[in-house]
């Protein structure tokens, strides 16, 4: 059975906590990536979606023009071991109507992250 280590992608750029969302649309762009961890002194605080991003800047309440990682972010990361089978993080993913999952590190792998794109590509593949 496929587990969450033989998709994920390990070592995935990060962004900090109160780096502006500007540079956090620039790094998506310039990575190619829909997600970035958030640290906060190298300690995982959260996710940022380009879901997030877009939400915020289609808001008509939304009056703050200058906003932090922090002020957007998703604070509650789901965090999965490596060994998890992959449809344990696709039922996951979908019970909490998600695009990502953070992977903690394990013995002598790199933490990591699961998207639905990794999934998509997975499933594509197989077929």
């Amino acid at each position: 059975m496929t587990q969450v280590r033989d998709l994920m992608t390990p070592m995935p750029q990060t962004i900090g906590f109160d780096i502006s969302v500007e540079k956090a649309l620039e790094m998506m762009k310039e990575f190619s990536c829909h997600h970035l961890p958030v640290l906060d002194g190298g300690k995982l605080v959260g996710v940022l979606s380009d879901r997030d991003l877009s939400i915020a800047r289609h808001d008509p309440k939304n009056v703050k023009t200058e906003h932090l990682v922090m002020d957007l972010m998703s604070d509650a990361p789901i965090v999965i071991k490596p060994s998890t089978e992959i449809n344990t993080a696709i039922r996951t993913m979908l019970d909490n109507k998600i695009n990502s999952l953070i992977i903690q590190a394990e013995e002598n792998q790199p933490w990591g992250i699961l998207t639905s794109t990794d999934l998509l590509r997975y499933v594509v593949e197989k077929s």
